[in-house]
């Protein structure tokens, strides 16, 4: 059950943050292009509109579910109430 839990959860690490970042500009920007290059030589904008909204959706399931490739650095936090400095102290 906890790895279904885990499968379902929206949490992503800081490192898949910027990683989901860079892919959704990247696909987008590439949609756009190429939506535009295609409705461009066929002179109709029902292709630019379909194929960017094509790529939109794509880029939306490429992006927004917890993919397990965002999630390869998990944060390591410390315990509650204790700092750095107070656990040097005490060594």
């Amino acid at each position: 059950m906890d790895a279904l839990q885990n499968l379902i959860d929206g949490f992503i690490d800081f490192e898949g943050q910027k990683r989901a970042e860079q892919l959704c500009n990247v696909l987008l920007v590439l949609t756009g292009v190429i939506a535009y290059v295609v409705g461009f030589v066929l002179q109709d904008l029902t292709y630019t509109v379909y194929i960017g909204l094509g790529g939109t959706a794509l880029t939306m399931l490429a992006v927004v579910p917890p993919w397990p490739a965002f999630k390869k650095n998990p944060v390591t936090w410390l315990p509650a109430g204790t700092t750095e400095v107070e656990e040097k102290k005490e060594q």
